[in-house]
C-alpha cells in the first residue's frame, strides 16, 4: 500500500510540475490559502508534510530519507541551485534524548561539512521540538539552512529546509508554512 502511495505522489509531483508557478510576492494570508488549495504531501506512516504542489518528489523517498525540490527559478537569472525540502529520521540512543539536545549535537558537528557555519537563530519551540537556522557554504555555494527537530518515541525527524544564501530571505516567509506543516500521526 505504501508502493502505491508513493507512485501516486511521484505522479502527482510530475504531473504539477507542468502547471505555472505563483507570482513570488504573495501574502500571508494568500500563502495559507495556497497551501490549503495546492496541496501535495510527503505522508509516511508515522507522519506528514505538506509541500508545494510543483515541487518533485525525489525517487527512493522512504519514512526515514525523503527529498523534494524546487523548480528552477528565475530570481537573478539561471538558476544554479534547486532549493529543497529533506527529512531524515535517525534512531536516537536514548529515551530521554531531546530536541535540543540533539539539535546542539547537530551544531558541533555541522562545522565539518559546512565552511564557515555560522548560526542564525536557535529555538525551543515546545517540548520535543527545536528549530537552527545556519548559514555557510558547501559544495563551493553560499547557502542557508532551516532545521527542524522533533523527536518521538525514541526517534528524531529532522525537516530541513535549503536555499542559496541570496535567495534565502524571499523563500523563507513562502516555504515556513510547509515547514510548519510537518505532523506526527
Amino acid at each position: 500500500m505504501k508502493k502505491i502511495a508513493l507512485a501516486f505522489l511521484c505522479f502527482l509531483a510530475t504531473d504539477s510540475m507542468a502547471q505555472v508557478s505563483q507570482d513570488s510576492t504573495i501574502s500571508a494570508k494568500e500563502e495559507i490559502e495556497i497551501i490549503e488549495k495546492d496541496t501535495l504531501f510527503i505522508d509516511m506512516a508515522k507522519y506528514k508534510l505538506t509541500i508545494p504542489n510543483n515541487w518533485k518528489i525525489k525517487a527512493g523517498c522512504t519514512e526515514e530519507q525523503c527529498t523534494a525540490n524546487s523548480p528552477q527559478d528565475t530570481l537573478g537569472g539561471f538558476d544554479t541551485y534547486i532549493e529543497s525540502i529533506n527529512i531524515t529520521v535517525n534512531k536516537l540512543s536514548s529515551s530521554s534524548y531531546t530536541a535540543e539536545k540533539y539539535a546542539n549535537f547537530s551544531i558541533g558537528y555541522l562545522p565539518k561539512v559546512v565552511k564557515g557555519f555560522k548560526v542564525l537563530e536557535k529555538k525551543r519551540l515546545n517540548s520535543y521540538s527545536y528549530r537552527v537556522t545556519y548559514t555557510g557554504s558547501k559544495n563551493n555555494i553560499e547557502q542557508t539552512w532551516r532545521q527542524y527537530y522533533h523527536v518521538r518515541s525514541s526517534k528524531v525527524y529532522i525537516i530541513t529546509f535549503s536555499a542559496q544564501a541570496r535567495k534565502y530571505d524571499h523563500y523563507q516567509p513562502i516555504m515556513e508554512p510547509y515547514l510548519a506543516s510537518f505532523k506526527f500521526k
